[in-house]
């Protein structure tokens, strides 16, 4: 058994953007950009966190989904701690950026443990939906595999 390599690599990419994408309203507001209305504000922030729904539970899964059916030697446990250890790494980087952009409003200690605690809570599901994908991928191929002729 081995772990797939597809879902750590996209896991990464989809803690990154999430990671500013959780932070938007702070972003937008900090920056020296004039602000829309509230209500177009409130779109923006639904906007983007249906985005990043679609980007874990679409592209984390299907890719996790995909890397069952195709390699039968991928385990699902050594990828979903690789997916979540690669996220975890992810979205603390982008969470530090995104706090320093903001600057420093908290002490650095509240600020550590925050970002710490917010990127382990993203390393574990994301661990959790490649382990799902690839477990379901892995059941889909057994099942195609025992009702060939």
């Amino acid at each position: 058994m081995r772990t797939a390599a597809l879902p750590p690599v996209v896991a990464a990419v989809v803690a990154l953007a999430i990671s500013g994408i959780r932070r938007l309203s702070p972003i937008l507001l900090e920056s020296a950009v004039s602000l829309p209305s509230a209500e177009a504000l409130s779109t923006y922030v639904a906007s983007a966190r249906f985005t990043a729904f679609l980007l874990v539970y679409g592209l984390l899964f299907g890719a996790a989904l995909l890397a069952g059916l195709r390699d039968a030697d991928a385990s699902a446990t050594s990828t979903a701690l690789a997916t979540g250890a690669s996220a975890t790494g992810a979205f603390l980087l982008g969470s530090v950026a995104v706090f320093w952009y903001l600057g420093p409003g908290r002490g650095p200690v509240a600020t550590a443990v925050f970002a710490l605690g917010a990127s382990l809570g993203v390393g574990i599901q994301f661990a959790v939906v490649a382990y799902a994908g690839v477990a379901l991928g892995e059941r889909r191929r057994e099942g195609a595999a025992a009702t060939a002729p």
